[in-house]
């Protein structure tokens, strides 16, 4: 089957110097038929948590006779990639940044007499 997202939320900016991590809360899980695949599946939606506070929701479809402990699992690591791309998008906006601050510097000096 075939993963689903739903809608995405930035997450506040962390102030602390250890970074939090995400967790997630299952919000429901029912059975479900697909048309086009002609069968059924679990449908498992879930929140994602920072400090408490969700910060997304998510949607992960998973075949008939997945573990709980499967489900979880991947839940799990949906959590931990999601915490990753928002660090490596955190990143890039600071890199970013700099490059933008460098370009006034190099901008600034073109021209000037010493």
């Amino acid at each position: 089957m075939s993963r689903k997202a739903k809608s995405d939320v930035l997450p506040e900016d962390e102030s602390q110097n250890e970074p939090a991590s995400y967790t997630a809360e299952i919000t429901d899980a029912k059975r479900e038929f697909s048309l086009p695949d002609n069968a059924s599946y679990l449908d498992v939606w879930f929140d994602i948590l920072l400090n408490g506070e969700v910060v997304a929701k998510r949607r992960l479809a998973f075949p008939l006779g997945t573990t709980e402990e499967a489900i979880l699992a991947e839940v799990k690591a949906y959590c931990l990639m999601f915490e990753n791309d928002h660090a490596l998008a955190a990143e890039a906006a600071k890199r970013s940044e700099e490059e933008t601050a460098a370009e006034s510097v190099l901008s600034g000096l073109k021209g000037q007499r010493v």
